[in-house]
């Protein structure tokens, strides 16, 4: 009788532990605890030895494949739009701002839809442009000898 409550307990666990997985998602209902990358996160090549990370919602940032320091050139969250040119990584970033800027506590941050910049990540000489404005940018593409016509591309359509 024993055993047979036992086996009724572990069987009662798996099955919570199964519906509680199809309820967060039902195409990863085995592995969707919280662990791991969630369905929507990607890792895409760019150039010299660069990835566009998207590790969330709004953590997508540009960084070498082999890992990164602060001696090291990166294109902080959150990127929405990207293209490359020879050994040039350009995008465009969307600011970001804390959720609730009085909590301390809080460092949770969201799109700040007003506060758009560009940046130019040179792959080679390891130097990045940042916080470029729209005519800045223009100005910088031009001097760099990255054609004009180049166009950059959502993130989700690289």
């Amino acid at each position: 009788m024993q055993t047979k409550k036992l086996l009724l307990f572990f069987l009662g666990i798996a099955l919570l532990i199964l519906i509680i997985g199809f309820a967060r998602s039902s195409r990863t209902a085995f592995f969707s605890f919280g662990l791991g990358p969630g369905v929507q996160d990607f890792t895409k090549d760019l150039t010299g030895g660069y990835n566009l990370y998207r590790n969330s919602a709004h953590e997508v940032f540009i960084a070498p494949s082999n890992g990164w320091n602060n001696e090291i050139a990166i294109i902080p969250s959150k990127v929405i739009k990207v293209n490359t040119y020879q050994e040039f990584i350009i995008a465009e970033r969307q600011g970001l701002k804390k959720r609730n800027p009085n909590d301390s506590l809080d460092g949770y941050e969201i799109p700040d839809e007003k506060v758009k910049d560009y940046w130019i990540l040179n792959t080679d000489k390891n130097y990045v442009l940042k916080n470029l404005k729209l005519n800045d940018f223009k100005k910088k593409i031009e001097s760099l000898t990255i054609p004009r016509e180049i166009k950059l591309v959502d993130i989700y359509d690289y």
